[in-house]
């Protein structure tokens, strides 16, 4: 049996928000069965191959977002920011934005395309350029300080998943002060697991989540060994093996059996699944929305 839990304990003197978001992910669960480590291997082992049809279908199609997902009266509830990663606007975010508006979340629900371009080209980019980073998180405050100018009281939150985790962080240490989002959720974080996590933490009033496995070693383990991670480090990255210091607000949950019936497997490409999203992220988000 392989002792595996939801991310670490509980953080004392946590605010009565960031206990009510973090709770889910912080209980701990029975160890579960060695087994389990083969169905991470073999989601590892596939992933390459569903990128590389999710890539091909990209090309050929891009679903269009919703059109109530972004409206004027989810925008006085709240505003939540979708983030992808490096491959661009894809079926991932799609996914991420569907299981969010199925979970019943009734605020705005947002891609921020930070990683649009020419295909395949952009996805260089968007891995390695240090300018591209810091001006596509400095939009990123930008578009959330206009929200928040015209919502003052309205929450917002923001979810990225692999390649835009490292732009949700630059953003979010890059909020002036005394200005904070809610919640930030990191979907396997293609950042090196001894990035200070500290400052983008301070920035979410009710707490800072992680969500990693063992099972990504394709994208986060090989390929950000090769490629180099987000904050341009060559070495396996936090979603991979998981983050060498947390602080106080932030959570680290670590991939567990029992999000295998909500899609979730364990390996890069199934981090956003809708399910997941849907049954496990968006209610730790939509319970902070007014029912109006």
């Amino acid at each position: 049996m392989c002792e595996q839990r939801f991310g670490v304990e509980k953080q004392r003197d946590q605010s009565p928000g960031q206990a009510r978001l973090t709770g889910a992910f912080l209980l701990k669960t029975r160890p579960y069965s060695r087994y389990f480590s083969v169905l991470l291997i073999l989601g590892g082992i596939l992933d390459p191959l569903y990128g590389l049809v999710i890539k091909i279908v990209d090309l050929v199609w891009r679903p269009r977002l919703p059109r109530l997902s972004d409206t004027a009266r989810r925008r006085q509830r709240g505003l939540t920011l979708i983030l992808g990663g490096i491959e661009g606007p894809s079926l991932y975010n799609y996914q991420i934005v569907c299981g969010l508006l199925r979970s019943g979340y009734r605020g705005s629900v947002v891609r921020f395309d930070w990683n649009d371009g020419v295909p395949f080209w952009r996805s260089l980019v968007n891995l390695m350029s240090g300018k591209h980073h810091k001006h596509q998180a400095l939009l990123v405050v930008d578009y959330i300080l206009r929200y928040k100018h015209e919502h003052p009281d309205a929450p917002v939150c923001l979810i990225a998943q692999s390649g835009g985790c490292w732009i949700t962080v630059r953003a979010l240490e890059a909020l002036p002060p005394k200005t904070n989002v809610e919640t930030a959720v990191l979907l396997a974080p293609a950042i090196s697991p001894a990035y200070d996590i500290k400052g983008a933490t301070a920035k979410c009033a009710s707490g800072l989540i992680s969500v990693g496995s063992a099972g990504d070693f394709f994208f986060l383990g090989l390929g950000t060994l090769l490629l180099g991670t987000s904050d341009r480090h060559f070495t396996p990255s936090a979603g991979f093996v998981g983050w060498h210091y947390v602080t106080e607000g932030f959570v680290e949950a670590r991939w567990h059996p029992r999000w295998i019936k909500h899609g979730y497997v364990g390996n890069h490409t199934s981090s956003s699944a809708i399910g997941f999203i849907a049954s496990v992220i968006g209610p730790r988000l939509a319970a902070r929305f007014p029912q109006s």
